[in-house]
């Protein structure tokens, strides 16, 4: 009897070693890539163009980060940790299009929606009422800009006048 418990026991480590090593040959067992290299870090061409703007006109005061989660931005006191959960949720996945950020200590300044068409949709209108209200009251503005034709001059008196608010 000892002699099978011992087989069953060598028996288990060996299949565990082979398992092993298989895992650490085949690059942790995942296979190919379900993933893809996007192109572009912009989600659209507006993007990209007012994110142009955006740097020749603040570039050399600004940071200007695009793509910056908002859980990167807001923090809730919260102490109970279902309500922490839940309020960390409404904003995880969800991200500000633009981030101007002071360059001495890359604090947030000012952060800047590009309203495209999908802003219309209620989900979206809810998304943005929540992030607002969210942003309310923590000193960092929020400034919605229309896609649509716009000028560097347009752009210069919103972004002044949404940092002159603060």
């Amino acid at each position: 009897m000892e002699i099978l418990y011992g087989l069953c026991i060598l028996l288990v480590l060996t299949a565990g070693i082979l398992f092993v090593f298989k895992e650490l040959s085949s690059g942790g067992g995942y296979g190919p890539s379900p993933f893809k290299r996007r192109r572009f870090l912009m989600d659209s061409n507006a993007e990209y163009g007012l994110f142009k703007v955006l740097v020749e006109l603040y570039g050399d005061k600004y940071y200007i980060f695009p793509q910056v989660h908002y859980s990167h931005l807001l923090e809730t006191s919260k102490a109970d940790w279902r309500e922490f959960r839940r309020l960390m949720s409404r904003i995880d996945r969800k991200s500000a299009d633009f981030v101007l950020c002071n360059k001495d200590d890359v604090s947030p300044q000012l952060i800047i929606e590009l309203d495209g068409p999908t802003h219309a949709h209620p989900r979206t209108k809810d998304r943005d009422e929540f992030i607002d209200a969210a942003l309310n009251g923590t000193g960092l503005p929020i400034l919605h800009i229309p896609v649509g034709p716009y000028t560097p001059e347009s752009i210069k008196k919103a972004v002044d006048g949404a940092l002159s608010e603060k």
